[in-house]
């Protein structure tokens, strides 16, 4: 949550830590800064609520869209400007507390969404993805991004208590499963620990994995789609024999006509 030094935005108006000075040895997962502009229209577009400038809501929103740009886009942790080195831990709903270092390794996808319960619904299964596809599946589903909002900040710091808001368009697929256009999002609650630097040291999530995933496997499966298209074939071409058989007899490719030579 450390305030910029001078102008480390890099144009972005809601992140930091992205250019500048800070950032000439910052390794990059994909060589170069990542760029916002789709995902930012499309949470001034949607947010709930608009918070003044300078304002503690302001400033744990654009916090946690730091901490996200880096986790996501940042490939060591000792890049990160928005965690305090060494203490920063992340835990979700409750389980075990992950070093910086192991949620950095597996993404933040994989650690929202490690739940045991989800495998055997076939929604997602941490232990069956990467850094990497857990990122294809989410860009995929949401082309346009998945923005992020706070909707209230319960206290200040050094334990700062919000509520957020999660949304995207899933306009495309997801494992399979069609993308139905609709909006997907869900809330949560978070526990923010900071330093005296405002850089988060312990990060407490609570949330329902169920309300992201439902609406990212309401659309039919592909695999469904052309079973459903291959029955109606198979359904016409039996029409369309019955019809043909009314008026003559049908001779049957493999036995020939039924004739006796």
């Amino acid at each position: 949550m450390a305030a910029p030094a001078g102008d480390s935005s890099g144009g972005d108006k809601y992140r930091s830590h992205l250019a500048g000075e800070g950032e000439k040895n910052t390794v990059w997962r994909h060589g170069a800064p990542p760029t916002y502009d789709a995902v930012n229209s499309l949470f001034e577009a949607g947010r709930t609520q608009e918070w003044a400038k300078g304002s503690l809501e302001e400033t744990v929103q654009n916090a946690i869209k730091t901490w996200e740009m880096e986790l996501s886009h940042k490939a060591r942790i000792g890049d990160f400007k928005s965690v305090s080195p060494g203490r920063f831990t992340l835990s979700v709903n409750g389980g075990r507390a992950l070093t910086g270092e192991e949620t950095l390794a597996m993404g933040s996808y994989n650690a929202l969404l490690a739940s045991p319960i989800l495998p055997g619904t076939g929604a997602y299964d941490a232990a069956a993805e990467t850094f990497e596809s857990s990122h294809d599946l989410f860009r995929s589903a949401f082309p346009r991004g998945f923005a992020w909002e706070v909707v209230k900040v319960y206290s200040g710091p050094p334990v700062i208590a919000f509520k957020f808001r999660h949304w995207g368009h899933m306009e495309g697929p997801y494992k399979g499963h069609a993308p139905t256009g609709d909006k997907v999002e869900f809330y949560g609650v978070a526990v923010l620990k900071v330093d005296e630097q405002l850089r988060a040291e312990d990060v407490e999530v609570f949330y329902d994995p169920g309300e992201l995933l439902a609406g990212l496997i309401k659309g039919p499966k592909e695999e469904d789609e052309e079973a459903a298209a291959l029955a109606g074939r198979l359904r016409e071409a039996a029409t369309v024999s019955a019809s043909g058989a009314d008026a003559q007899p049908q001779a049957c490719p493999f036995l020939g006509s039924g004739k006796q030579g």
